[in-house]
């Protein structure tokens, strides 16, 4: 058996290398492509080869233990699911999943018919006084001339289904309901009629079986409940396993190390030989989340088990499964140019490696139409120009608007321009409980000059008591007493350092030359005859780090909250000096004490070079507003981008195949 050794530049480089490799194999026409094997040490990197042999049109076979809530497929019914379980509990409460659920292709309805409707839903209604799908129903009935025919008729559809469904979803048996949905929908049609259609019905098929247990183990479930179930299983990492094949057995294999075991094939490549993939193998093997008092003792016990021989064995058995040649690759650089080590388990071979020159033409096709083109859809082709110079006219930029473009332009359009609602998470809700209680705290301070902090808890919990529906019992009385006992203990420590409140929640506006700007500033003060700008903070003062970072011009966020609070407190600096007030410093104030129980506010100094580079960090970003350049990002945790992407796929992109698989 011969052994080949490759050296690639970066991963993209390695599996285009690996595929193309496969291709001159195949076109020898005497190897049968189910002779070859790639084989990785995790499923993840094989979905990522997949990518790269469906591009180059090399049939593959991939039999894959995936976890079904992680499947986007599954993810839009279930969020069907969702929606319907809280519009009926609480008209309102899910309207971020009802935007983009009419967004799913067996509704039929286009992107920019959805947006119009939304935006004047948002003209006419306060996010949350009524509900997106309750105010649809009345524009049909109001506006009937104003929609055409066809579009009328698209909107009455769904919306008469989306009623069916909320009158119906408590007065039948749970499972009889959900197969109701699917059939009236067309999520069955059109998983029935899709070229992967034995995927798609193995999915939901594995979906209801999960539902039926469920219902089993509980008779008294009802929709609401078994969504708390999925979601609380997803907060812990916990799975549905799913095995699915994808591909015949005429193809090239794809397997893990651990699926290699037992098989032999002509020709083996083994993908992804680097340190951290195989010996210095990071994260949890557990598969789901520890509470914190537990997480330290089994990473220990992870590591007395994780023994080096184990590797090494698994490692071999990768290697021994070719007949005729195997070939072993490794990465010198990580997607991020860092530099990452080559597995032991290499080394130990003693082979020397061919490093394989970068093939910079195939890696640009790939990501240009096999990536970018099919995973993110050009924007204009689901908006007009037109349309999204409308939403642009009368745009102010604001510092929450500035830093989300910065992170991601896509979720900048969905958010900013469009003003998606979005979903109201427990947390954001308590912050907004203590702005409300510090703002009238402020107010009655203004006015006569009193601090009643009996009352500023009283505010707190009025306005906790109010969205009340976002929590949990258990959460809510948590949340209400450690807001109280923070809240007292903040305003007797900070409020005798208070100086002279002149405003409170003011809005304001300016030009920057041409570009209009807004925004509202929690507290403006005088102290020691200086003015002081004041914004209220309720996380971790210690975890503010990369919030307060200095931005320079051109730099990338990585993290999505990079650089914000010093963009912002520039921004008001700006935005004052603009409106005759000359600010030099912006104080954070932290609602929550530090590790320390003190409460000490972050202090931003404001200088000219900062202003310049804010400035031009403005009209930089409003230029590609004005020429509407709305490019998705890269993150992994960009919820636009990935809801796009699915979207676009609906499943992983995996070859189609007409043969019924096993299961």
């Amino acid at each position: 058996m011969a052994v080949v050794v490759k050296s690639y530049l970066t991963p993209a480089d390695e599996m285009m290398g690996i595929a193309q490799d496969i291709q001159q194999l195949i076109q020898q026409g005497s190897i049968q492509p189910n002779e070859i094997a790639v084989i990785y040490h995790e499923n993840k990197y094989l979905d990522d080869i997949a990518e790269y042999l469906q591009y180059e049109q090399i049939p593959f076979k991939l039999v894959r233990n995936e976890n079904l809530l992680r499947n986007y497929f599954i993810q839009q019914v279930i969020l069907l699911f969702e929606w319907i379980a809280y519009e009926a509990e609480y008209p309102g409460r899910a309207d971020h999943h009802l935007y983009k659920l009419l967004h799913f292709r067996w509704f039929g309805l286009d992107a920019e018919m959805i947006a119009r409707m939304h935006i004047k839903y948002v003209k006419l209604y306060n996010i949350g006084q009524k509900s997106f799908y309750l105010f649809i129903h009345e524009q049909l009935e109001k506006d009937k001339e104003s929609l055409a025919a066809e579009e009328m008729s698209k909107w009455q559809s769904v919306i008469n289904l989306l009623g069916k469904w909320l009158g119906d979803v408590y007065s039948e048996p749970l499972q009889y309901f959900f197969c109701k949905v699917l059939a009236e929908s067309g999520i069955l049609r059109l998983a029935s009629q899709a070229d992967d259609r034995y995927y798609l019905i193995h999915l939901l098929k594995t979906l209801f079986d999960f539902l039926k247990a469920e219902n089993e183990r509980n008779p008294d479930l009802d929709l609401r409940k078994w969504i708390d179930v999925i979601r609380k299983m997803e907060s812990y990492r916990l799975s549905i396993p799913c095995v699915s094949q994808m591909g015949n057995d005429n193809a090239v294999q794809l397997l893990t190390a651990h699926g290699a075991k037992g098989l032999e094939f002509d020709y083996v490549f083994i993908g992804g030989c680097w340190e951290t993939n195989w010996e210095k193998k990071s994260g949890g093997g557990i598969g789901f989340a520890l509470p914190p008092n537990l997480k330290s003792s089994m990473m220990n016990m992870q590591e007395d088990g994780a023994k080096i021989e184990d590797k090494r064995r698994l490692f071999y058995v990768a290697l021994t499964r070719a007949r005729k040649q195997v070939t072993i690759s490794y990465a010198e650089q990580d997607k991020d140019k860092k530099t990452i080590n080559r597995s032991r388990f290499v080394d130990e071979i003693n082979i020397p490696p061919q490093v394989v020159e970068r093939n910079q033409k195939s890696i640009g096709e790939f990501n240009f139409k096999s990536l970018h083109s099919r995973l993110y859809a050009d924007i204009h082709k689901q908006y007009s120009e037109q349309f999204i110079k409308q939403l642009i006219a009368h745009f102010r930029i604001n510092p929450t608007a500035l830093n989300k473009y910065l992170y991601c332009p896509r979720s900048f359009f969905y958010e900013s321009l469009l003003q998606v609602p979005q979903a109201q998470q427990a947390h954001s809700i308590y912050g907004q409980a203590m702005h409300h209680a510090l703002k009238h705290v402020a107010k009655r301070f203004q006015q006569e000059n009193l601090l009643n902090i009996d009352q500023a808890k009283d505010d707190f919990e009025w306005y906790m008591n109010r969205h009340r529906y976002h929590f949990t019992a258990d959460d809510l009385r948590r949340r209400l007493e450690h807001g109280k006992q923070v809240l007292e203990k903040y305003l007797n420590d900070v409020f005798p350092k208070w100086g002279k409140v002149k405003q409170v929640e003011e809005d304001y506006q300016a030009q920057l030359g041409h570009i209009p700007i807004k925004g509202r500033i929690d507290k403006v003060e005088i102290h020691d005859g200086q003015i002081r700008v004041v914004d209220y903070k309720t996380g971790n003062p210690d975890r503010a780090g990369n919030k307060l970072k200095r931005y320079e011009l051109g730099a990338v966020k990585q993290k999505q909250d990079d650089y914000d609070y010093w963009i912002q407190a520039i921004f008001y600096a700006i935005l004052l000096r603009k409106n005759g007030i000359v600010v030099n410093e912006v104080f954070f104030d932290f609602v929550e004490p530090n590790g320390q129980q003190e409460f000490i506010p972050k202090i931003i100094n404001v200088d000219d070079e900062a202003i310049e580079t804010v400035s031009k960090c403005i009209e930089c970003v409003w230029e590609k507003i004005q020429s509407q350049v709305f490019p998705n990002c890269e993150h992994d945790d960009c919820v636009w981008c990935s809801f796009e992407q699915s979207l676009s796929t609906d499943v992983l992109p995996l070859l189609s195949t007409d043969e019924e698989p096993s299961w």
